[in-house]
């Protein structure tokens, strides 16, 4: 014992010291212990008859008190040695000998360190609390210390907001309304419903529960078996508690625990959870003190209904409030998108109108327009495909097909945008073909999707390459580029809608962030799949497409390519020469560019602008086709077409004809051709596109003698 330790036992002159005189003052017992034999440095003499050493000083705890019922107190000690924890036990009892009256006291057992911080020793503080515990036990039984504790179970809980908070104050106050010196509280787990998992324990230290932290609603434990009967069970004895659950032996021993109870928590015939008791005294649980439990499990379940509904209604506002916020993100951007190509539209149209433009600019200038004006066309149609894509009406049209032909068309549609960046285009596709089942049309839209998103965050001189490659299963798409790259916290996100890496309102690239999107589903529905690699920013990026080869066969006889692409030079049209076309649109000026572009390839054309004047004019002289807008003025195209039917053949009734709309659904198609239209096109029209699928419907014009 060095000198500092002894300073604890007597003064030199065998006086006592003043702070060893302090504490024999205090109501409570105070102990100072060395070493792993808890070797006796001091201890209050005349508080706390059962930890009393009679001034014994030197010796071990053990040897001291040997008079300690059973071995888990000296276990505290040595735990707390061994640990370095604190150890806090709350109401815990014991007997100086087995036919004493039980004790109860508050114990703490303090780590003591040296200066270089290990543990030399145990620091005890205790608090005789038999009395009040007795108090206590006494008013448990009247019913209105339990009208008292409901009232407090209920006010607690009422000022709990969230399922945490909630668990925290059922675990609290529960074990206070009941008379426990320990609790916990289990809930079904998020994953799983069969497996409960501790979410708040009460009267424990650190490290107690370490293997209580999960339980299968099958396995034989006090708390999952009340979960299944929605019954409490009560045990009054710990004798009884082992054999009917070995489980419990787990919990420290220094906690001494005496009886056990499991409470359900049951509201509105659900079971939220499981609130498990451990009372330090024997008791006899009868059917008022069953009750109780049962009423005090009640509240706490309907707490945590409540909270449970608060939680969801905050997080469906959140979500709600996210998806404004991104609705008028998306909206914000739409507007800029549809907004930009109009400023040249509208501008450049302005120049010409007014002739501010020398002969050389004028080219330019409808160039402008027709480039702004396919711009604005992709936007709306990329638009289309997101609404057929989230109601699930995009639907497929798979015939044979070579990948390398959708690839050679989506590059001419690119080609002029790579040129005027100045960059490379390579071009990789197996000789051999790369035969498969698919729509060639929506195949192109992947391909020229990937090429233009490679372009446009590709710098000039940069390189963009295109492969096609058969493969065992099927075919292999990439498409490479030197750009920018994708940042790595990015990649996760880059298929989604609207999701685009820069937002902000300095953003280098235009678009909706829908491209990428309409590529993943394109790709699914095909059965492939899309991947995206970026080593970084500055690093480029390579875009993967597989798509599975179909069993239904691929015979090159029958194959087909992707539509023509739309071309800046308009070619002849020598089946529409001598046509009587007669067209009907409500707008002017589409109705007037219909008319100047079928006359420009040789057709005679009548115009009109709603029902009752087409009519007269097919009265006047049947035309040989048909094109009109299915919304109209008054009566509809659909009106329109009923009343031609039912002419005579040779008056009209006969005349193939094209149905025009803004509407593009598929639905809106099979509408138009169930009602008795020949063919159907969507605007905004392209000039090709129109003459295209009039000269289908026209026939052929008898040669004059």
């Amino acid at each position: 014992m060095n000198e500092a330790q002894a300073g604890w036992v007597a003064a030199p002159d065998g006086e006592p010291l003043q702070l060893q005189e302090l504490l024999q003052q205090l109501p409570a017992f105070f102990g100072l212990y060395r070493g792993p034999g808890h070797l006796i440095e001091f201890s209050t003499a005349t508080r706390l008859a059962l930890l009393d050493t009679r001034g014994r000083v030197g010796v071990s705890l053990r040897e001291a008190c040997p008079h300690l019922h059973g071995s888990s107190w000296h276990d505290a000690w040595d735990r707390v040695f061994t640990t370095g924890q604190a150890l806090h036990l709350r109401e815990t009892s014991a007997r100086a000998r087995p036919s004493d009256e039980e004790l109860f006291f508050n114990l703490s057992l303090l780590p003591r360190r040296d200066a270089k911080g290990q543990v030399e020793g145990v620091l005890a503080f205790a608090v005789d609390v038999t009395e009040l515990v007795r108090t206590r036990r006494a008013a448990w039984t009247t019913a209105s210390w339990r009208t008292e504790r409901l009232q407090a179970v209920t006010a607690a809980l009422s000022e709990a907001l969230t399922p945490g908070q909630v668990v925290e104050v059922a675990a609290r106050e529960g074990a206070i309304a009941l008379g426990a010196v320990t609790s916990l509280v289990v809930v079904p787990s998020q994953e799983s419903e069969d497996i409960f998992e501790r979410v708040a324990a009460h009267g424990f230290s650190p490290g107690n529960l370490e293997g209580w932290r999960h339980f299968e609603v099958s396995a034989s434990c006090p708390l999952t078996d009340v979960a299944r009967t929605r019954e409490p069970c009560a045990m009054g004895s710990w004798t009884e508690c082992m054999e009917r659950y070995p489980r419990l032996a787990e919990l420290p021993r220094e906690l001494a625990l005496k009886g056990w109870a499991s409470v359900p928590l049951v509201s509105g015939g659900r079971v939220f959870g499981v609130l498990g008791l451990g009372f330090g005294d024997a008791r006899d649980f009868d059917a008022a003190e069953r009750a109780f439990m049962m009423t005090v499990g009640r509240q706490c379940a309907q707490a945590l209904d409540r909270a449970r509904l608060y939680d969801e209604e905050r997080g469906a506002r959140s979500a709600a409030e996210a998806a404004s916020r991104a609705k008028d993100a998306f909206l914000a951007t739409v507007s800029h998108e549809l907004r930009t190509p109009l400023t040249s539209i509208l501008g450049w149209s302005q120049m010409l109108r007014q002739g501010l433009l020398g002969e050389d600019k004028r080219q330019r200038a409808v160039e402008a327009i027709e480039r702004n004006a396919r711009a604005q066309r992709q936007l709306i149609e990329d638009l289309l495909d997101i609404s057929r894509i989230a109601n699930g009406r995009l639907r497929l049209e798979p015939v044979p097909l070579e990948l390398g032909r959708v690839v050679d068309a989506a590059l001419d549609a690119v080609r002029p945008t790579a040129l005027a960046r100045e960059l490379t285009l390579d071009v990789s596709v197996d000789p051999d073909g790369v035969p498969l089942f698919g729509d060639p049309d929506r195949l192109q839209q992947v391909v020229w999707n990937l090429l233009a998103n490679a372009i446009k965050f590709t710098p000039p001189g940069g390189r963009v390459s295109v492969s096609a490659r058969a493969r065992d299963e099927g075919a292999e798409l990439v498409v490479k580029d030197d750009g920018e790259g994708i940042p790595a916290d990015f990649l996760p996100f880059l298929f989604q809608r609207f999701q685009q890496a820069d937002t902000g309102v300095s953003r280098q690239h235009g678009g909706l962030g829908l491209g990428l999107s309409i590529v993943r589903h394109l790709v699914e529905l095909h059965g492939g799949t899309v991947s995206a690699a970026s080593e970084g920013q500055g690093q480029g990026s390579t875009f993967t497409v597989f798509l599975p080869r179909s069993r239904i066969g691929t015979s090159p006889g029958v194959m087909r390519g992707p539509k023509p692409l739309e071309g800046v030079t308009l070619p002849r049209f020598p089946e529409l020469e001598g046509q009587r076309v007669l067209v009907v649109d409500g707008e002017p000026d589409a109705r007037e560019w219909m008319s100047v572009l079928l006359t420009r390839v040789g057709a005679h054309v009548l115009t009109a602008t709603n029902v009752t004047d087409a009519m007269d004019e097919v009265r006047r002289s049947p035309p040989t086709v048909l094109v009109t807008d299915v919304t109209l003025s008054g009566e509809d195209g659909y009106s329109l077409l009923y009343r031609l039917r039912s002419l005579a053949w040779d008056s009209g009734g006969g005349v193939p004809a094209l149905a025009v709309t803004a509407a593009a659904r598929r639905e809106d198609r099979d509408r138009a051709l169930r009602a008795g239209f020949s063919a159907f096109v969507t605007k905004p029209l392209d000039a090709v596109e129109l003459l295209t699928a009039v000269a289908r419907l026209a026939p052929p014009i008898p040669k004059q003698p």
